[in-house]
């Protein structure tokens, strides 16, 4: 039967993304509680397929066509859908945790209660979605577009807000959200936020205050801790954004790739201007990054900026694994030499504790923060 609506009682699962894709150009529809976790469905079409409740766990959608489809309640933890077109698509009450949507098209899409938290919207089409009751905590919306987007009973924490307020004309509050004052301080430069935060239900008096206060906090908590350039290969890109996240949030001007690279700009200029205009480079070591031709450029540059200054550390390598120390053979051996001769930061598995990952943050941060000068000399004492 090719139906959405089909008697479920001979209805078996796919088990494989190859049966799913076998069964709909059959012409069918149903795959509701389906297993695919894990599988690649890259830019398969699966226009009005309906996969409500499925596991599509760390699946792979990058560009696949899921038009008009059904994904309500489905659970798409850590799944990859960079470029894929879900316009029209239902996903109500869909987990949508830490999953990569960007340059997505989500237009006219419900994402009713969906559970946002950590995903990346960047450049995500999101215009006329209805997004109400979604939980956008800690979610990447630079560059997203909101034209005519339903919010409202929002969680919007710790997210910088600059993309809805830019669409902040044409939409629609359906009701008040919540929105902290991390947000805030990210936001605080953002055009037009007071008139956000009005409608999105704070008083206008406490929009005021917040901002203001925000601008200042925001003008002097980044001068407490030195700048940081994140020098890490794409395969860690993951872990890179996780630090790059934390580390803005605790006061630091961070510079990541992926967030501040500008179209056009050549690539080595970029990384010899990010690595001389910032206070320190965070070199992130681990066997998918330490071997890039891009990372051992910056080693180079920093290395090369040290000398030029006198000798003085600038170069701060974490390890996600034992590379750095066992394996790691670049052809030029000083540069292994010169990264081991100092004390590396351990974050292996902090990608996955939570514990790990903040005890080599709060190291991190204790050797990024401007350490107060020696007090001033008293006058001699009076005779």
């Amino acid at each position: 039967m090719a139906s959405q609506d089909r008697d479920p009682s001979d209805y078996k699962p796919p088990q494989s993304a190859k049966e799913l894709l076998d069964r709909y150009a059959m012409g069918e529809r149903w795959f509701v509680q389906a297993d695919l976790s894990g599988a690649s469905l890259m830019s398969a079409n699966l226009t009005g397929a309906n996969l409500t409740g499925a596991n599509l766990i760390r699946t792979d959608l990058t560009g696949a066509n899921l038009r008009n489809g059904i994904l309500t309640g489905a659970n798409l933890w850590s799944a990859n859908l960079t470029g894929a077109n879900l316009a029209g698509a239902s996903l109500i009450r869909t987990n949508l945790l830490h999953v990569n949507v960007l340059c997505a098209k989500l237009t006219g899409a419900i994402l009713s209660g969906a559970n946002l938290i950590g995903a990346d919207l960047s450049g995500t089409h999101l215009t006329g979605a209805d997004l109400v009751g979604a939980n956008f905590q800690g979610a990447y919306l630079t560059s997203a577009l909101f034209e005519r987007a339903k919010v409202g009973f929002c969680v919007l924490s710790n997210v910088d807000l600059s993309a809805l307020c830019k669409s902040n004309d044409s939409i629609i509050h359906a009701g008040p959200s919540f929105i902290d004052f991390h947000s805030i301080v990210r936001s605080a430069r953002a055009p037009r936020l007071e008139d956000f935060l009005m409608r999105a239900g704070l008083p206008s008096v406490a929009a005021l205050y917040m901002i203001e206060a925000a601008q200042a906090v925001s003008g002097s908590i980044f001068d407490m801790m030195r700048s940081t350039f994140i020098s890490y290969g794409s395969p860690d890109e993951a872990f890179a954004r996780q630090l790059y996240e934390a580390l803005h949030k605790n006061g630091v001007r961070v510079f990541l790739f992926s967030e501040h690279a500008e179209p056009g700009e050549k690539l080595h200029r970029m990384m010899r201007k990010g690595v001389n205009e910032h206070d320190r480079v965070i070199l992130v070591c681990s066997k998918r990054s330490l071997d890039r031709d891009g990372v051992l450029n910056e080693i180079e540059l920093t290395l090369g900026r040290e000398a030029r200054e006198g000798g003085e550390t600038l170069l701060i390598p974490i390890r996600l694994d034992n590379y750095v120390f066992k394996g790691w053979k670049p052809k030029r051996e000083d540069l292994a030499e010169a990264v081991r001769e100092r004390v590396v930061a351990d974050f292996e598995g902090a990608d996955t504790d939570p514990a790990k990952f903040a005890r080599g943050l709060s190291q991190l941060l204790g050797a990024l923060r401007i350490k107060a000068g020696p007090p001033a000399p008293s006058g001699p004492p009076a005779p």
